[in-house]
């Protein structure tokens, strides 16, 4: 009898909730929820500011916090977008300026030099390599002064020239791209050679289109640097109509004494719209760069 009760027992048809807990699959539902929670944690102070970019000043400082509007309002955008107010959108053209020549700039000297060191001999070429590299050792405090006296010299202070020039070359840039041409295959370099084609024919047929996942990799961080920078714009700048995004907001925060809050709220939601953007444009090859960096070399 107690045999026949152990087989019955044995052959009962398990519930759908204890075939999901043999299967394994209840983990993969852990960990999404466990994934999903910290991304929500991670991004809430986001939605809480779009939320909050739309309701009035008092609204924003009222207990207890509330995530959604009492009154919903488009004053904080239109306070921004007055040019006799915060003079947003001339500091939105000045960031873009900035940026995207910093960003160029980075992207063509960092290939160019990384193709150099990873593929041309010269005399030298890893004590030159080791000096470069360490420069991204040295803080920026220091080189503060000595920026600050070159561009006076060259007569490029509060000019937007004078913010992008010393951003031009990057050394964590040339680092990366020389780590990712040391995996590409020597005899695609070789066999060009072969060919008849010189350096620079080989740098711009074969080692820019294969390094497109690297320098879209690179791209986002040049450009998050350039974007967000405070302390070198603020140092060289001081006219009102030359003054980048991030300067601009920090005089809202502080305008006539007190923190204008809607206006701050308006203004960090605008300024962080080209920063998605250019994630977005750049997300396919962004993890898969930074990837190929790791394994190679």
């Amino acid at each position: 009898m107690a045999g026949t009760a152990e087989t019955t027992r044995l052959h009962t048809p398990l519930s759908p909730f204890q075939r999901w807990i043999v299967s394994g699959k209840w983990t993969k539902t852990v960990v999404f929820l466990i994934l999903a929670f910290f991304s929500f944690a991670m991004f809430y102070p986001f939605i809480w500011l779009l939320f909050s970019s739309f309701k009035t000043g008092a609204d924003i400082l009222s207990l207890p916090v509330t995530l959604l509007p009492k009154r919903w309002t488009l004053d904080a955008y239109l306070m921004v977008m007055d040019p006799t107010r915060a003079n947003l959108p001339i500091a939105y053209v000045n960031s873009i300026i900035v940026t995207s020549g910093t960003v160029i700039s980075v992207l063509i000297t960092a290939s160019m030099g990384g193709f150099i060191f990873a593929r041309l001999e010269f005399p030298g070429r890893d004590y030159l390599f080791y000096f470069v590299l360490s420069t991204t050792m040295v803080p920026f405090l220091t080189l503060l002064i000595p920026l600050y006296i070159v561009m006076r010299e060259l007569n490029l202070l509060n000019s937007l020239w004078g913010v992008w020039v010393p951003s031009m070359f990057s050394s964590f840039g040339i680092f990366l791209c020389r780590q990712f041409v040391y995996g590409i295959p020597r005899e695609l370099y070789d066999a060009a050679k072969i060919d008849g084609s010189g350096d620079f024919g080989i740098y711009r047929n074969i080692i820019l289109p294969l390094t497109k996942p690297i320098l879209s990799a690179l791209a986002i961080f040049v450009f998050l640097g350039a974007f967000n920078a405070y302390l070198w714009p603020l140092v060289i700048l001081n006219e009102e109509k030359k003054l980048t995004l991030p300067l601009i907001i920090a005089r809202m925060a502080n305008r006539f004494g007190g923190t204008d809050y809607q206006a701050v709220m308006a203004g960090s939601v605008l300024v962080s719209i080209p920063p998605l953007i250019v994630f977005l444009i750049f997300q396919k090859n962004f993890v898969r760069g930074i990837a190929l960096t790791g394994l190679k070399g």
